[in-house]
């Protein structure tokens, strides 16, 4: 049985997978955390790559582009708001301005509550409450701030089986991005919903699952 590794995006937690991850029942499943509201965990099992069935790595904004970096055998991958690059270079017209993220890294030293409520509302869904980042996340939001701010991935060595799922409204992630993105990697998929934000495995989580779904049919 294809297994399932989960990893989240910016400014979010392990939390964003729970109305999906519970849709795939008795499936083996990772989930990873980046760390910026709680502890750190971002170890894959030793037994990762011996699953009979390989693994299939789900990811969320920064977290696709993480996972599709690591050195790992992937089954296939999902990108959910994903992107392999996410600023705008000299002469390109996608992607987020540079300044944007630098007025993002400046305040968040100051007002984090605040930049996060804001990147929340953009991406379409507000929390309840909004925790507060302990200082080693904060850190790590910064860090992964500057990190989205050079970030410029190409297709790896060996092809692996790719889908998109991007929102046709997401304000963070533009389809023209998420396009350059799947003409990237060869033989990519890319999913269009009408609406759902940036944080589709929050606001559409039952259509992610549907895809997902029909991916892992796809790789059996």
């Amino acid at each position: 049985m294809t297994g399932l590794v989960f990893l989240h995006g910016w400014g979010y937690g392990p939390d964003t997978w729970d109305g999906l991850a519970r849709g795939f029942g008795a499936t083996p499943t990772v989930v990873l955390n980046a760390g910026y509201f709680s502890h750190r965990s971002m170890d894959l099992p030793h037994n990762l790559v011996d699953n009979p069935g390989g693994w299939l790595g789900v990811g969320h904004s920064l977290g696709f582009a993480r996972l599709l970096a690591m050195d790992i055998p992937w089954r296939g991958l999902v990108g959910i708001g994903g992107f392999l690059r996410f600023c705008q270079r000299p002469g390109q017209t996608t992607g987020a301005p540079p300044d944007m993220l630098d007025a993002m890294i400046s305040r968040l030293g100051v007002a984090p509550e605040d930049v996060l409520a804001r990147f929340h509302r953009r991406c379409g869904h507000r929390l309840a409450s909004l925790p507060t980042p302990p200082v080693d996340g904060l850190a790590r939001l910064r860090v992964d701030l500057e990190h989205l701010r050079g970030l410029n991935l190409s297709a790896p060595f060996r092809p692996v089986p790719t889908l998109f799922i991007q929102a046709q409204d997401d304000r963070i992630v533009s389809t023209e991005l998420a396009q350059e993105a799947q003409a990237l990697l060869p033989g990519a998929r890319l999913a269009l919903l009408d609406s759902g934000g940036h944080a589709l495995p929050m606001t559409r989580p039952a259509d992610c699952l549907r895809l997902v779904r029909e991916f892992l049919h796809d790789l059996s």
